[in-house]
């Protein structure tokens, strides 16, 4: 039937307008598979039309109205092809939806125009008095209007004497005006924004009641957004301190490897000592680049605050980008044979005792096997200038107690290590050797010294397998020996910048097995059983009594709703557990999730960074670790729960309890999050924080997808 009423069309016009041949062709060519479907139409000199309802369908396009008329003629000798429609009118060109009055689209130049149209980009609904549309996707609106609000009568809106849309949704605007309730509240000569679905909320309005520094009042708000560009302004009043401001920008490219995102904020702080000055700053950035290949990247990281108490009197969640209060320029490089990192870290905030590198290179050389041998070697190189500094209080105590508050010297190290698996039946074998060297310009003596040590091990293990037809069972018993040299140097003898500079005699064996059971793959929802339980033994000259002073277990369990954790370490010289972690996380439907976390740590288990690393407790006696902040005792509850009170409203609750902590009292801080969405995607955030010295309560409403 399409295709009759298009040959009749086509045949009709010919008729009307008598075109040349070549005019016809061009015509009916002009859209591919062009539909024109009418109720009940009536035909007059070229013109088809109805007020019964019809549609226009091509590639891309889709046209419906009450009252619909098409025109496929020529007039002074030009071809006319385009639809007249009014009246329900629903637009759809590409992934985009209009609705309006009146629409008349101009099929030759892929042009249109909708009468008091409407239409929507992600979250944004738009419209105006007049869309114009263009052959290359964008379109402008005039008398613009820009909001979230899905109801006739919005809460809040853009207007604009003109705003143009792009196909990837950049939106520009002159004369604008931002209304709220229908009252103008500030206006723009020009406004730029990315209409895309964004991370960050663009707008955001907080209260904040704290016991201590009294209300605070918090607006953000996205002012410019172009491309891959976010920029913002944040404003800040607390009654107790005075105004604060902050520019903030957030850069991401599309390929989303450049990221570039700073925060900058300064405040004039009333209540601050005035021999220090009231202007209070923290200047803070992130820089990250990953290459097309992956093999070259760049990591930058700056944190400038102009006092140490700066980051918690004028603590915000949302400010921080996890810069970790550090400078730090990283450069990696990946080539085919070797890996070269840069790092470069100074202290710019002088209140800070900070490890400097200036700088500190590491180049590695990829492993590589000796001839025929199958032994495996690995070289690496690394070094640069160290300077540990110290804050201005702790050099001052150094100097009372006639101590060297200097610890700067220039490093360079060399390792080596050679490896060779074997198999042996089931079993599998690998011997290791190596050794390593220190070179420090300096130490506490004002000497150049040398550092060296031989390390050796042998690692062995099995592994067993048994499959059922419910679940498949891998059993994988363990054991690794490794061991040190003495050193050339003494404990005291040169520098400790980090872990890598200690150095001691040392014979220790791990021995475990490792136990797994997994449901076979058809299973949707697979459990998982993990377990793994070992034991260190030391040898030779130690701090222990016993030969096996800890034994360790490790134990997981993941369904599809439940997730278990458990890993727990026993000291069997001093009968007490070192650290007992248990956690549980329960999603028991869509509307309830809860999650509950024990950790214990006794006086015995050192805060160190690599808990494998024994090389500490057996170079001091553990009497002398005992008074060291190394030591440090607690027990910690933390629980939170999520739950969905209705179809807007949810609630998320906080909860932690600590004590057995030394010289500390116990402490029980905890929050209650309730949320829910008000007309116009905006979400209003009520939360109430109990922490050990303070109550906060936090009213927040901001833009939300």
């Amino acid at each position: 039937m399409y295709f009759l009423l298009i040959f009749s069309l086509c045949f009709l016009s010919v008729l009307a307008s008598e075109p040349t041949l070549s005019c016809f062709e061009s015509s009916c060519s002009e859209l591919d598979n062009l539909t024109i479907d009418l109720k009940n139409p009536s035909f007059s000199n070229g013109v088809l039309s109805t007020e019964e309802g019809g549609v226009a369908k091509a590639s891309g396009l889709r046209i419906q109205a009450r009252k619909m008329t098409y025109i496929n003629k020529t007039e002074n000798g030009i071809f006319i092809q385009k639809i007249l429609a009014e009246d329900d009118l629903m637009l759809e060109l590409g992934n985009r939806v209009f609705v309006g009055s009146q629409l008349e689209y101009d099929f030759i130049h892929r042009r249109g125009t909708v009468i008091c149209g409407k239409t929507f980009v992600d979250m944004w609904f738009l419209g105006g008095d007049k869309i114009d549309l263009l052959e290359d996707g964008t379109f402008s609106i005039t008398n613009a209007f820009v909001t979230t609000c899905e109801n006739q009568d919005t809460d809040w809106d853009l207007q604009a004497n003109i705003a143009t849309i792009t196909k990837n949704h950049l939106l520009s605007a002159k004369n604008i005006h931002f209304r709220l309730f229908k009252v103008p509240l500030f206006w723009l000569p020009i406004f730029k924004s990315n209409l895309k679905a964004f991370q960050n909320s663009p707008v955001r309005y907080k209260v904040v009641w704290d016991k201590i520094l009294g209300p605070r009042l918090t607006a953000r708000y996205r002012f410019f957004s172009w491309k891959d560009i976010d920029c913002f302004f944040r404003l800040d009043y607390r009654i107790k301190r005075g105004f604060g401001a902050a520019l903030e920008t957030e850069y991401l490219s599309q390929d989303k490897r450049t990221i570039f995102v700073t925060r900058s904020y300064g405040a004039h702080d009333k209540s601050f000592p005035y021999e220090k000055g009231p202007h209070r700053y923290r200047l803070q950035g992130l820089y990250h680049y990953l290459s097309e290949d992956q093999k070259t990247q760049v990591h930058l990281t700056y944190d400038k605050l102009s006092d140490s108490q700066m980051v918690g009197d004028f603590k915000s969640e949302d400010f921080e980008i996890n810069t970790q209060k550090r400078t730090l320029l990283t450069i990696s490089k990946e080539f085919n044979q070797a890996f070269l990192h840069f790092n470069l870290q100074p202290r710019i905030n002088p209140f800070q005792s900070i490890d400097q590198e200036l700088p500190f290179f590491f180049l590695g050389i990829r492993p590589f096997t000796l001839g025929s041998s199958g032994i495996i070697s690995i070289n690496n190189f690394n070094g640069g200038f160290l300077d540990y500094v110290y804050t201005n209080p702790l050099r001052s105590q150094l100097d009372a107690l006639h101590l060297s508050a200097q610890t700067r010297a220039g490093r360079v190290q060399a390792y080596h290590e050679l490896y060779r698996p074997f198999s042996i039946g089931p079993l599998i074998l690998t011997p290791n050797i190596g050794a390593t060297g220190i070179f420090y310009s300096n130490n506490s003596s004002d000497q150049a010294v040398i550092q060296a040590t031989a390390f050796y091990g042998l690692e062995a293990y099995t592994r067993l397998v048994a499959s059922y037809s419910c679940m498949r069972h891998v059993v994988e018993p363990y054991a690794h020996a490794q061991g040190y040299t003495r050193p050339v140097l003494g404990l005291n003898k040169h520098f400790y910048f980090d872990i890598d500079d200690g150095y001691t005699r040392l014979n220790q064996l791990r021995i475990g097995i490792r136990s797994d059971i997994i449901q076979p793959i058809t299973s949707h929802f697979a459990p998982t059983f993990t377990s793994d339980i070992y034991t260190y033994g030391f040898f030779g000259k130690h701090a222990f009594d016993r030969n096996f002073p800890k034994g360790y277990l490790s134990l997981g369990c993941n369904f599809s709703s439940i997730a278990l954790k458990t890993t727990i370490a026993r000291n069997f010289e001093n009968q007490v557990w070192d650290f007992v972690n248990v956690s549980a996380e329960w999603t028991l439907n869509e509307d309830v999730a809860l999650a509950a976390e024990f950790r214990h740590r006794s006086a015995f288990d050192w805060r160190k960074a690599n808990h494998k690393n024994f090389l500490l407790d057996v170079a001091r006696p553990i009497s002398a670790l005992l008074d060291t902040s190394l030591s440090d005792r607690r027990n910690t509850i933390l629980a939170r729960g999520y739950l969905r009170l209705g179809p807007k409203w949810s609630c998320l609750v906080q909860t932690k309890h600590g004590w057995g902590r030394k010289g500390e009292p116990s402490y029980h801080a905890g929050k209650i999050d309730l949320f829910t969405m008000l007309t116009c995607s905006w979400q209003l955030r009520l939360s109430y924080e109990r922490l050990p010295n303070d109550n906060r309560f936090t009213a927040a409403i901001s833009l939300f997808k």
